[in-house]
């Protein structure tokens, strides 16, 4: 685990990350990087961690955060079930670039008959060497749910960073039951701890990090297509076939109960491969990651104006930007049929 004399690891749930006053910080999100690291991905796996190595030298982050589908133990496509391995080789390639990263879990990373499950990859995660993760609260639900507040050198927060863990599939089976949601637990624990920073600093905003959109996401961009104007266009588009949302079809409070509390003001998620849409709804920007897939999608390789990163930069006056960081020149903006400029 990555701990030094910048960043230090207060307790199961939470972590301060020391940052310059002086200069902006730089968080590189990367998302579904689906990596196999088996007999038949090899190939594809090399794209990716090719794209990969391309997006981190050219943003030079200070972090890297990954928001799920790290790796891909899907035996079809990977030739393995060896999640564990799989790990063991996205952390040594990560550490190589002596930058701190973190990641939340997605819905693929533990397939039906790998060989871990998220509790097995949460102990191996925290033996990277600029890894930054921790399990968290053991009666939550989800693995993986905690905080990184990025602090100045009077320990002031500046920044709290929230992982969660949006789950995998919901009740009754696997796949076929749909996807899940952050549950309840998990919200009500996310409110708590930023009550208590706000009642410490009652200016504080946040960010927060998870793979599969909420179903505010779509209905923020449907009421865009209808004219709404109190959504707020950012960037992106929307490409997936049918304007899919890869959405849960079990109702969720992390929105609303993010809007009421005030705090969280940016969302990033991924999971939806082709959609790299960020919108601005109710004070809050939702931002689909640029993804990195080679193995996930079929004929992925074909496709390249999702794959990328997106590079979110804290400035030194505490305001953010959020932008694409597109793997090659072009960057689509079609929406609705159009182009969406600012």
């Amino acid at each position: 685990m990555y701990l030094s004399e910048k960043c230090k690891q207060i307790d199961d749930e939470t972590f301060t990350l020391q940052i310059q006053k002086d200069r902006d910080f730089k968080i590189l999100q990367l998302t579904d990087l689906h990596l196999g690291f088996g007999v038949l991905s090899k190939g594809k796996d090399k794209l990716a961690l090719d794209a990969v190595k391309k997006i981190i030298e050219k943003t030079k982050p200070d972090l890297i955060v990954l928001t799920g589908d790290s790796i891909f133990p899907f035996l079809p496509k990977a030739g393995t079930l060896n999640n564990r391995k799989q790990a063991k080789k996205l952390m040594a390639f990560l550490d190589r670039f002596e930058i701190p990263y973190t990641l939340v879990f997605g819905n693929h990373d533990c397939e039906m008959g790998s060989t871990c499950n998220k509790e097995d990859l949460a102990e191996l995660y925290k033996q990277g060497k600029y890894c930054i993760f921790t399990e968290g609260r053991k009666n939550l639900t989800g693995v993986g749910n905690f905080l990184i507040e990025l602090v100045d050198d009077t320990g002031k927060v500046l920044l709290p960073l929230v992982m969660l863990d949006s789950n995998m599939y919901g009740e009754g089976g696997w796949f076929f039951s749909g996807f899940d949601r952050i549950q309840d637990d998990q919200v009500d624990w996310c409110m708590e701890r930023l009550t208590i920073l706000k009642q410490e600093n009652p200016d504080i905003q946040a960010m927060a990090f998870f793979h599969m959109p909420l179903r505010e996401f779509k209905e923020a961009y449907e009421k865009m297509k209808l004219g709404d104007k109190s959504v707020i266009y950012q960037h992106g588009s929307i490409a997936e076939k049918h304007e899919y949302f890869g959405i849960s079809k079990y109702p969720g409070t992390f929105f609303d109960k993010a809007v009421e509390n005030g705090v969280i003001k940016w969302m990033f998620c991924g999971h939806d491969h082709l959609n790299t849409l960020s919108l601005t709804y109710k004070g809050i920007q939702m931002t689909y990651g640029m993804s990195i897939d080679y193995l996930g999608y079929n004929g992925m390789k074909k496709n390249y104006i999702q794959r990328g990163g997106t590079l979110i930069e804290r400035k030194t006056d505490g305001t953010v930007e959020i932008g694409m960081v597109p793997l090659g020149s072009v960057v689509s903006t079609r929406v609705r049929g159009v182009e969406k400029r600012k």
